[in-house]
This record gives C-alpha cells, sequence and structure tokens, in this order.
C-alpha cells in the first residue's frame, strides 16, 4: 500500500523509490493525474539524475490537446511491495499516470493534507501484462 497526502494546489501526491536498475536508487515525490494514459512522467532534472535505458520516442496529447514527440526510458519503481518495471515518459513534472495505477484502488480525501491511499486490488482482478525485460 501506498500512502501521500493532497497538496494545497487539491493534487494528490505519493512518494515512491524509483532505480535505473544499478545503483541509483532514490525516492521521488509524484502527483497522481488520472488523465494521463502514461506510467510514469519525470522531467529532464530527474532523469539525468539516474543512468536510465532509453527507449523509443512516443507521442503524447497534452492537457491542452497539442500532441507532442517525448523521450521514452525503462526505470524501475517499488510497486505493492515489488520491484516493478515502468516506462518512463520525459515531461514537465513527476506524475503518476493510469497505466501504473492499473489494478489498484485509489481514496482520496479531497481537500488539503488530506489521505491519499493506492492499494493493490486482490490478485484474481487484475490480469496486467508484464513488462519486457530491460535490454542487457
Amino acid at each position: 500500500m501506498h500512502r501521500g497526502t493532497v497538496n494545497e494546489s487539491l493534487e494528490p501526491c505519493v512518494r515512491l523509490t524509483l532505480s535505473d536498475f544499478g545503483n541509483t536508487t532514490r525516492a521521488v515525490d509524484f502527483v497522481i493525474d488520472t488523465g494521463s494514459n502514461e506510467e510514469i512522467v519525470l522531467p529532464r532534472t530527474i532523469i539525468d539524475q539516474f543512468n536510465l535505458i532509453p527507449g523509443d520516442k512516443t507521442s503524447v496529447i497534452m492537457g491542452d490537446g497539442r500532441t507532442t514527440i517525448c523521450a521514452t526510458y525503462s526505470a524501475q519503481v517499488e510497486w505493492h511491495g515489488q520491484p516493478r518495471d515502468v516506462m518512463v515518459t520525459e515531461g514537465f513534472e513527476p506524475l503518476i499516470g493510469m497505466l501504473l495505477l492499473e489494478g489498484s484502488n485509489l481514496s482520496v480525501d479531497a481537500t488539503p493534507g488530506g489521505a491519499v491511499t493506492i492499494s493493490e486490488l486482490p490478485w484474481r482482478a487484475v490480469n496486467l501484462p508484464q513488462p519486457p525485460p530491460p535490454p542487457l
């Protein structure tokens, strides 16, 4: 289970442990964005602190309707107590999208300082595809 709080802008936030499959592991504070279909979005300043594995570029539709091409990377997060390989999309701020939340229950007390809880749904109800292994 992941716990966080709602910030003053009424954004639900949680802290996750991010790793680059090597020696760099650190906690990163994320905003939960239910309008995003990505797994994780990170700004260039955080991407540069890790040795992330580059992937293909992807087309992303922004909140204002514009389409832009973004770089992607492979990383790993601790998710429901287990390491999980994720695709990171380069963006403007650390975000968790719906693809990472798939198979989870999100509870938000929508008030500044309110509780945010992400819990794993029972395994029988979840049919998540396994992400590809990182390249060697």
